[in-house]
């Protein structure tokens, strides 16, 4: 089973944002006690999956000898702690369960994208026939994100363009290096190369106010 669902994993990740954010939609104006309960379901096991990844990697086990897939820990690790992270901002500044699950689903997802284009842009990173309208999944993530972060009065300000600043440089600095960073290098690296394009998306919820219940 487990193997199944990893095959079709760029699949899923292609149309299952869309479709949660499709149910958000329909959804989220409604104070349903069973959605929140499903959103704090989803989020503990997001938590979770996020634990046993660290755990593995603090242990040295080789990542797949975890999950049959061609993946290393910093992956979801990061993706993993930034989904968190969005979540509890989100819920912060006053948004449902069902809000800020689907925004960090957006934000998560979209960073994949994000984060990777500079260094790796085939067609396919825009145009898919995985995706439901062919244009890639994760980027309409991030078109969604934006849209529904500007419906709740998003302001650009200094921290957006500061993260935005540093997630350009370094983005350049990896092309002309080709993806070698001095001085770091190997792991440290995949470590880091997904923090500017992170901090950048966490700086758009500096950007909307508290919701006022």
């Amino acid at each position: 089973m487990l193997r199944i669902i990893f095959r079709e994993y760029f699949y899923l990740r292609q149309t299952l944002p869309i479709f949660l954010y499709v149910f958000y939609i329909h959804f989220r104006d409604e104070d349903n006690p069973i959605i929140e309960r499903v959103v704090k379901t989803g989020l503990l096991a997001i938590g979770l999956v996020t634990v046993f990844f660290s755990l593995g990697y603090i242990m040295d086990i080789p990542f797949n000898e975890l999950i049959p897939f061609t993946w290393s820990y910093p992956g979801p690790i990061t993706w993993g702690v930034l989904f968190i992270i969005y979540f509890y901002i989100l819920a912060l500044k006053g948004q449902s369960g069902l809000t800020s699950f689907t925004l960090a689903t957006m934000a998560t997802v979209g960073g994949g994208w994000l984060y990777e284009v500079p260094l790796f842009h085939p067609i396919t990173m825009f145009l898919t026939r995985s995706s439901i309208f062919y244009l890639n999944g994760q980027i309409m993530c991030l078109l969604i994100l934006v849209y529904d972060l500007m419906r709740k009065g998003l302001k650009p300000n200094m921290l957006m363009g500061a993260t935005l600043i540093l997630f350009l440089l370094v983005s350049t600095i990896l092309v002309i290096k080709d993806g070698r960073w001095p001085p770091y290098s190997g792991i440290w690296l995949r470590w880091i190369e997904r923090v500017p394009a992170s901090l950048l998306l966490i700086s758009l919820l500096s950007g909307i106010r508290r919701k006022e219940k």
